[in-house]
C-alpha cells in the first residue's frame, strides 16, 4: 500500500472517475498522435473535486501503467477500450491548441495552472461517461482499470465494500453510468486483488527487478520519468498594485515567509507545493503566480519607466503585465494576439492586475497576427523595447506538464536527444561541404551528415513527428525574430521559447544575427547573474553562446527555458517620430472628446442649449407646461 491516507468511500470513487477520465483523455490524444491538454489543466479544470489528490493519483497511474498493462493481462481482468465523448471534437480542439502552442507556449512555462479553467469544462462530464454493461459486468474501462489496479497495489489501497459485493446498483441490460461504473469495477479489481498481487511478484521475478520503482527504471524513458522535478512555487509581485515589502508583510501576518529570489527582484519564492490559489493576494491581482523562467524575457528586456513596449504574441498575459509593472503608469504595452478567445483571457488578466483601467489603460490589447502587422505605422513610432515569447514546442515544462509519464504509459521514450539530433544541422553541413569541396575535405562532412540521415530515417514514428514539428516551428520563430527586428525604433527586442531544443533557440538566432547585425543590433549578455548560458556551436561564437539565457528544469529550481536579447543604440529620427507619433495620439483624443461633446449636445436639445421652463419647474412632467424657448 501507499503512504496517502485512504479517503471516505463516497469521495474515493469521486477522485477515481475523474481520475480515470483525465487518463483516457490523455492517451487517447496522444495515441492520435494529437497534441493534448496537460495533466495540470485536466486535473485542475473547473468541477474537479479534491484536486490535489486527483492530480496525484493520474501522475501515480500513468507512471504505473507499463506494469499494470502485464499485470492486468496475467491475472485475467477483461478490459473495454475507454469511451471519450466528442472524440473528433476534442482531437480537433487539442490539435488547434496545439498547433497554437497553448500547452507549451506563454505562460504555460510558468509551471503555473493560470489556464486551468480554459477549455476543459467537459472535463468532469467525460469521466462520467465511463459505463459497465450489466451484460458483461466483469468488464471494466481501460483508464479505469488502471486507476484501480495502481490503487490496489501501490496506492491507499481498495476494498469491495459489504455494498459493492452485494451487487447494489441498477440492473437488467440498463447501463451503469457515473459512481456506478467505479463501484462495479472497483468490485472486479477488488476480487481481482491476489491474482493481481501474484502477477506482479512474478513480473519483477521474471525480469530480476527488486521493485517495481526498478521495473519502471528499466522501460523506455525511465530515467527522465525518475527525474521528474518538484520546483519551488514562484510568485510575481504586482508593481502597479504593491510593493515587494509590502507583500512580504501581509504575508507574514498571515502565517508565509517567502524569500526574494536572487535573479528576479520582483519575485518571491514559496515552498514547493504551496497553494496561492485562493489566496486574497493572488484573487485581488497583488501576487501573480508566475515561475521564474517565465519572468526572465521581461527582465531581460528591463523596459524603463514611460517607455511604450511591444508584446507580440501575448495571451494569456503572465509577460504582458510583467512588462506593464515595468513601463508604469507613464508608459504603454501594445499587445496583440491571434485568437480572440485567448485575448479574452489577456484582457481579463490584465485588468485584474490594474493594467487596463478604464481611465488609464496601461496595456492596449487588439486581436491581431504580428506577423501581419506593419513596423512602419505610425503606431509603432514610439515602441522602445518588443518581447517576442512565440508558439513552441514546449519541451522545456514537460518534465512538470507531464509529458514524461503520458511517454512513459505509452512505452515510448521523450528526451532531447531522441529529438534533436547531436552535431550540427544538415545544412551548415551542405554549406561546410560546398566551401570544402575543392580541398578534398568535404569526405568527414559527407560521413557525418549520412549518419545524420540514417538517424532520421531510423527514429521511430513519434520521434519523426517531433522532430518535424520542431522543424515546423523553428520556420515560424525565425520569422517571428526577423518581424520583431524590424521595428524601425526598437532599441531593445527580447526572443524566448519554453523549449530546450537547440533549433527553436540558438539556431534561430544564429539565422537571424546577419541581419540584426545590420539593422544596428549585438546580442547583450542577458541576466548576467544567470550562471547557466547558451550550447555552443550552432553557428554562434563562444562569445555569442555566452550572451545566451538557458534554464535547465532538472537541474535549476524553475522550468526549461531559453532567452536572447538584443540591443542597440537609439535609432536616429527616434525622438522625433515619437514626438510626432505622440502628437498625433494627443489630436486623435481631442477629436474623440469633440465628438462625444458634440454628440451629448445634440442629445440636450441641440447647439447644447438646455430649454428653460416656466417658474416653479424643474422639468417637464406629464400635463406640466413646455419650455418657454429652446
Amino acid at each position: 500500500m501507499g503512504g496517502r491516507r485512504a479517503l471516505p468511500r463516497g469521495l474515493s470513487r469521486v477522485v477515481w472517475r475523474q481520475a480515470a477520465g483525465v487518463v483516457a483523455r490523455l492517451l487517447d490524444a496522444d495515441g492520435a498522435r494529437r497534441g493534448g491538454a496537460s495533466v495540470k489543466t485536466l486535473t485542475l479544470a473547473p468541477g474537479v473535486a479534491a484536486k490535489k489528490v486527483t492530480h496525484a493519483v493520474v501522475c501515480e497511474t500513468l507512471k504505473h501503467v507499463p506494469i499494470l498493462k502485464l499485470v492486468l493481462a496475467d491475472a485475467g481482468v477483461a478490459l473495454a477500450d475507454d469511451v471519450v465523448p466528442n472524440r473528433r471534437r476534442r482531437r480537433a480542439e487539442d490539435a488547434e491548441r496545439g498547433e497554437r502552442g497553448e500547452d507549451s507556449g506563454e505562460d504555460n512555462a510558468s509551471g503555473e495552472e493560470e489556464n486551468a479553467s480554459d477549455g476543459n469544462d467537459g472535463i468532469v462530464g467525460d469521466a462520467r461517461k465511463i459505463t459497465v454493461d450489466d451484460d458483461d459486468a466483469s468488464v471494466v474501462p481501460r483508464s479505469l482499470a488502471y486507476v484501480l489496479g495502481y490503487e490496489s497495489l501501490f496506492g491507499a489501497g481498495l476494498e469491495a465494500d459489504a455494498e459493492d459485493a452485494a451487487g447494489s446498483g441498477p440492473s437488467g441490460s440498463e447501463k451503469r453510468s457515473d459512481v456506478a461504473a467505479v463501484v462495479a469495477a472497483t468490485r472486479v479489481v477488488a476480487h481481482a486483488r491476489e491474482r493481481l498481487r501474484a502477477a506482479l511478484k512474478r513480473r519483477l521475478k521474471a525480469g530480476n527487478h527488486g521493485s517495481a520503482e526498478a521495473f519502471l527504471l528499466a522501460q523506455p524513458g525511465g530515467k527522465a520519468l525518475a527525474a521528474v522535478p518538484t520546483h519551488s512555487r514562484h510568485a510575481r509581485v504586482n508593481l502597479l498594485k504593491t510593493d515587494v515589502a509590502a507583500c512580504e508583510l501581509e504575508l507574514k501576518r498571515r502565517g508565509l515567509r517567502p524569500s526574494r529570489d536572487p535573479h528576479v527582484p520582483d519575485l518571491l519564492v514559496f515552498p514547493p507545493g504551496c497553494d496561492l490559489h485562493d489566496h486574497a493576494m493572488v484573487q485581488d491581482g497583488r501576487l501573480i503566480l508566475q515561475g521564474k523562467s517565465s519572468c526572465f524575457p521581461a527582465a531581460a528586456l528591463d523596459p524603463q519607466p514611460g517607455w511604450t513596449a511591444l508584446d507580440c504574441c501575448a495571451a494569456p498575459g503572465n509577460k504582458t503585465t510583467h512588462l506593464a509593472a515595468r513601463v508604469g503608469r507613464e508608459g504603454s504595452v501594445l499587445a496583440f494576439d491571434a485568437d480572440k478567445r485567448r485575448l479574452r483571457r489577456l484582457r481579463e488578466n490584465c485588468s485584474n492586475a490594474g493594467a487596463m483601467e478604464r481611465a488609464a489603460p496601461i496595456v492596449n490589447a487588439e486581436c491581431g497576427d504580428f506577423l501581419a502587422l506593419d513596423p512602419k505605422d505610425a503606431k509603432f513610432a514610439r515602441v522602445r523595447c518588443v518581447l517576442l515569447d512565440p508558439s513552441c514546442s514546449g519541451s522545456g515544462t514537460a518534465a512538470t506538464r507531464g509529458d514524461y509519464l503520458i511517454a512513459a504509459a505509452r512505452g515510448e521514450a521523450v528526451d532531447v536527444e531522441a529529438i534533436s539530433l547531436p552535431g550540427e544541422d544538415v545544412g551548415e553541413l551542405d554549406k561546410k561541404e560546398k566551401a570544402r569541396g575543392s580541398e578534398g575535405s568535404g569526405s568527414g562532412v559527407k560521413s557525418k551528415k549520412a549518419k545524420m540521415a540514417s538517424s532520421r530515417d531510423a527514429a521511430p514514428p513519434h520521434v519523426a513527428a517531433a522532430r518535424a514539428r520542431v522543424a515546423s516551428l523553428a520556420r515560424f520563430q525565425t520569422e517571428a525574430l526577423r518581424k520583431a527586428l524590424s521595428f524601425p525604433f526598437a532599441e531593445r527586442v527580447s526572443y524566448s521559447t519554453c523549449s530546450v531544443y537547440p533549433a527553436e533557440n540558438e539556431c534561430v538566432v544564429a539565422a537571424v544575427l546577419p541581419e540584426a547585425k545590420r539593422l544596428g543590433f549585438r546580442l547583450e549578455r542577458a541576466l548576467p547573474a544567470w550562471p547557466r548560458r547558451g550550447l555552443r556551436g550552432h553557428g554562434l561564437s563562444d562569445a555569442e553562446a555566452d550572451a545566451l539565457v538557458r534554464a535547465d528544469q532538472f537541474e535549476d529550481d524553475c522550468e526549461g527555458f531559453f532567452v536572447a536579447l538584443f540591443s542597440r543604440p537609439t535609432p536616429p529620427g527616434a525622438e522625433k517620430a515619437a514626438a510626432a507619433a505622440a502628437a498625433a495620439e494627443a489630436k486623435k483624443r481631442e477629436d474623440l472628446e469633440a465628438a462625444r461633446a458634440k454628440k451629448r449636445a445634440d442629445a440636450d436639445g441641440g447647439g447644447g442649449v438646455r430649454p428653460v421652463y416656466r417658474a416653479g419647474t424643474k422639468k417637464r412632467k406629464k400635463g406640466a407646461a413646455g419650455p418657454l424657448f429652446r
